[in-house]
């Protein structure tokens, strides 16, 4: 009987050591995580050309000309990524990212002057700078990143910095303006002010960020993120200037493209699904 009780008092005592650490294990520390997250961009000034030719029509002294100053800035849009992050060290992680970047951008188009008076095509370049000035173009960039995160603690609320570079597809000209004019009843006439027949379809895209994970409860995190995007832009480095070609030929204005590199703060909210953790410590 009395060695019933040493050995039932024994195996409380081994369940009760075996419990304690249980409760006093700390919390587990993700590894590998997959981020979905979306937020908003800021816009900004693109380019701006001060004086750009345009054809207005042919009389029996020669070629007649209007001028217009142009200029394009981008207008406060929205993003969204799919993120995976794997930390090989506690604090230094490798992360690859996929995101729609929206770029959209408005154009500007104002007479330098007055346009000359056209009659017979419904005064066409008038018409057309009036639809170019403050017309909303599509402008996105779909981006594939890579890069490192480092957090300053591993477990709890982690704060984090991260720096990306990568490739960004843009779907559309930065650099195109154009306006349409009604000639007559039937007739609607496209104007370039500046074409972009070749337009940039690849760039370079970086970005620096700061931000927080915030644990949710097994298996989940939310993310905060302040991000400065970086990315290349083309844009009109001068106006186009063969004159002889537009008024003879009918070809377009095309201008010499350049780049410009562009600063988009960003601001985004994520969730992240935590796939793998490693075990909290016991104490």
């Amino acid at each position: 009987m009395r060695s019933a009780r040493v050995a039932a008092g024994l195996a409380f005592a081994i369940g009760a050591c075996l419990a304690r650490p249980v409760q006093a294990q700390t919390a587990g520390q993700p590894n590998l995580i997959f981020t979905i997250a979306g937020g908003v961009l800021t816009g900004g000034d693109l380019w701006s050309l001060p004086r750009q030719l345009v054809y207005s029509e042919q009389t029996g002294s020669g070629n007649v000309w209007d001028t217009a100053a142009l200029g394009r800035k981008l207008h406060s849009g929205f993003l969204a990524t799919l993120t995976a992050t794997y930390f090989w060290t506690p604090h230094v992680a490798l992360t690859a990212e996929a995101g729609f970047f929206g770029l959209e951008n408005e154009s500007s188009c104002a007479p330098v002057g007055a346009f000359n008076p056209t009659p017979f095509n419904n005064n066409q370049n008038a018409q057309a700078c009036s639809g170019a000035q403050g017309a909303n173009l599509p402008g996105n960039a779909e981006g594939l990143l890579a890069g490192l995160t480092y957090r300053v603690t591993t477990r709890g609320v982690q704060p984090y910095l991260r720096a990306e570079i990568g490739a960004a597809s843009l779907s559309s000209s930065f650099v195109e303006t154009a306006g349409q004019a009604l000639v007559n009843d039937t007739t609607v006439s496209t104007v370039y002010f500046l074409a972009d027949e070749n337009h940039k379809e690849l760039t370079w895209m970086a970005s620096l960020g700061a931000g927080l994970m915030l644990p949710l409860g097994p298996g989940y995190q939310l993310r905060f993120e302040a991000r400065d995007i970086i990315i290349s832009l083309p844009r009109p480095s001068g106006p186009a200037t063969d004159t002889g070609r537009i008024a003879n030929v009918g070809a377009l204005p095309d201008p010499p493209i350049g780049t410009r590199i562009v600063h988009v703060p960003s601001f985004t909210i994520g969730l992240d699904v935590v796939l793998e953790q490693r075990r909290g410590h016991r104490y």
